[in-house]
C-alpha cells in the first residue's frame, strides 16, 4: 500500500511521505520547493506556464524560460518517485499544470478548514468546544511563514484572520463560563504564535486579573507596551492602555454617573486619529452600520496595503519599516475622528468620514505624499483602495 503524503503549510513547511521527511534539501532546491508550493496554494485551478514563469523570474529570467520550468517540473515530479511515491501528484493538460485532488495526500490547512466548519455548525457548546480546540491545535504558525512572496500574502492574512476570529469565538465561550484558567493557557498558546494580537492581550491580562493574580497582570501590561514599542515604535492603542488602567481601578467602591462622566470627560483629548485593535475596529465598523441611515455623510471603509514594488519576494525588514513609518504618517496626518487598525502584516484597515468621496482620497492622497517624503528605502510602495461604508 502506498504511503500518505503529507503536507504542513501552516508554520514550518514540511512534506513527507510515510515516516520520512523529503523536505529537508529545501534551501538546496528552492524553486523546485517554490513550483510545490505555488501549485499547492492553488491547487483549485490549472496554473499556466505563463503564469508559473512569472512566478519564478519575476524580473526576467533565463533565455528559455520554458524549457527550464519544463526542467524543474521534471526535479519536482522526482521529489514523490525518488522517495517511493507511486501515484501522480501533478497533472498537465492545455499546457496548464494543476496538483492532483484525488492523489493519496493530506494537507493542513484542508483539515483546519475542515473543522472548524463543523465548529461553525455544531448543535452544541461542547461540540463547538471540542472543534475549536482542534483547529487550534492544527494552526502551528503563518500560512507558509518563510516564503515572503506576494501570491503567498492573500492566504496568509486569510488563515490568520480566520484562525484569530475563532480564537476569540473560543474566549468568548470561557468567559461565559467562568473559565478564566482555560483563557490564560489559551492566549498564551495564541500569543506565542502571533505575538501583536492586542485584544488576545487584553483578554489575557483580564482574565490573569479576575483570577487574582493582579502581579502577573501588571507584568503581562509592561511586557506588551514593552513589546509594541520596541517592534513598531509606539505603544498599543490608547484604548487598550485605558481599559487596562481602568482594570487596575477596579475595587469595591461605587460611584455617581456625574463622578463617571467626569472622569470620562478628564481623559486627555486627542487631535489625531484613532488607533485600536482589530476587533475593537470590528465593533466600531458594525455601530458605523447601524448609524448609517441616521448620519448624514458616509464613513468610508480604507485598505492600506504595503507591497513590493517589483512584485517579488517580500523583505520583512523592509515591510516593517514601511508599516512604522506609515503608521506615524497617518496618525499624524488623519482627523481626531478617524479610526486605524493594523489589519496583517502588511496592511492597515481605516474608516474615515467624509461629506464627498473625493475628501477621503484627498486625505489619502496626503497620506501617500508624505509616506514618501519620508520613507527613504525603495523596496515598498502602497496601495489604496476605499469602500462606503453601509448604505447597501
Amino acid at each position: 500500500m502506498e504511503d500518505i503524503l503529507k503536507i504542513t503549510t501552516l508554520g514550518n513547511f514540511s512534506v513527507c511521505i510515510g515516516d520520512k521527511v523529503i523536505s529537508d534539501n529545501i534551501t538546496r532546491s528552492h524553486k523546485v520547493w517554490r513550483i510545490l508550493k505555488y501549485l499547492i496554494t492553488n491547487r483549485h485551478k490549472m496554473v499556466t506556464i505563463e503564469s508559473l514563469i512569472d512566478m519564478l523570474w519575476p524580473e526576467g529570467g533565463p533565455v528559455n524560460p520554458q524549457k527550464s520550468l519544463y526542467t524543474l517540473m521534471s526535479r519536482v515530479r522526482k521529489l514523490f518517485t525518488a522517495n517511493g511515491a507511486n501515484s501522480q501528484y501533478i497533472i498537465y493538460n492545455n499546457d496548464c499544470y494543476q496538483w492532483n485532488p484525488n492523489a493519496p495526500f493530506t494537507l493542513d490547512v484542508i483539515e483546519f478548514e475542515r473543522v472548524l466548519a463543523l465548529a461553525d455548525i455544531a448543535d452544541s457548546e461542547e461540540k463547538k468546544i471540542l472543534f475549536l480546540r482542534q483547529a487550534i491545535d492544527i494552526y502551528k504558525g503563518d500560512y507558509l511563514t518563510e516564503t515572503y512572496e506576494m501570491w503567498v500574502l492573500p492566504m496568509n492574512n486569510y488563515y490568520s484572520r480566520m484562525y484569530i476570529s475563532h480564537v476569540t469565538e473560543l474566549v468568548n465561550i470561557y468567559t461565559r463560563m467562568g473559565w478564566h484558567d482555560e483563557i490564560i493557557l489559551l492566549c498564551n498558546k495564541v500569543i506565542s504564535i502571533d505575538p501583536f494580537e492586542e485584544s488576545l492581550h487584553e483578554r489575557l491580562i483580564f482574565a490573569l486579573y479576575v483570577n487574582g493574580d493582579t502581579t502577573g497582570a501588571r507584568h503581562h501590561y509592561d511586557r506588551f507596551v514593552t513589546l509594541m514599542t520596541k517592534e513598531f515604535g509606539t505603544p498599543p492603542s490608547d484604548e487598550f492602555r485605558t481599559s487596562c488602567r481602568n482594570l487596575w481601578d477596579l475595587g469595591e467602591e461605587q460611584f455617581e454617573l456625574s463622578t463617571i462622566k467626569q472622569r470620562l470627560d478628564g481623559e486627555p483629548k486627542r487631535d489625531n486619529a484613532f488607533f485600536c485593535s482589530v476587533g475593537i475596529f470590528n465593533q466600531i465598523y458594525q455601530l458605523e452600520k447601524r448609524a448609517d441611515e441616521r448620519i448624514k455623510f458616509p464613513v468610508f471603509l480604507v485598505l492600506v496595503t504595503v507591497f513590493d514594488k517589483q512584485g517579488g519576494q517580500i523583505d520583512m525588514k523592509s515591510i516593517k519599516s514601511a508599516m512604522q513609518i506609515l503608521r506615524q504618517t497617518m496618525m499624524g496626518t488623519l482627523r481626531r475622528g478617524d479610526i486605524v487598525s493594523q489589519y496583517s502584516k502588511n496592511q492597515y484597515l481605516l474608516m474615515l468620514s467624509a461629506r464627498l468621496p473625493n475628501e477621503a482620497e484627498a486625505a489619502m492622497s496626503r497620506v501617500k505624499r508624505l509616506f514618501y517624503s519620508k520613507y527613504r528605502e525603495s523596496s515598498c510602495e502602497i496601495d489604496i483602495n476605499f469602500s462606503q461604508v453601509g448604505g447597501e
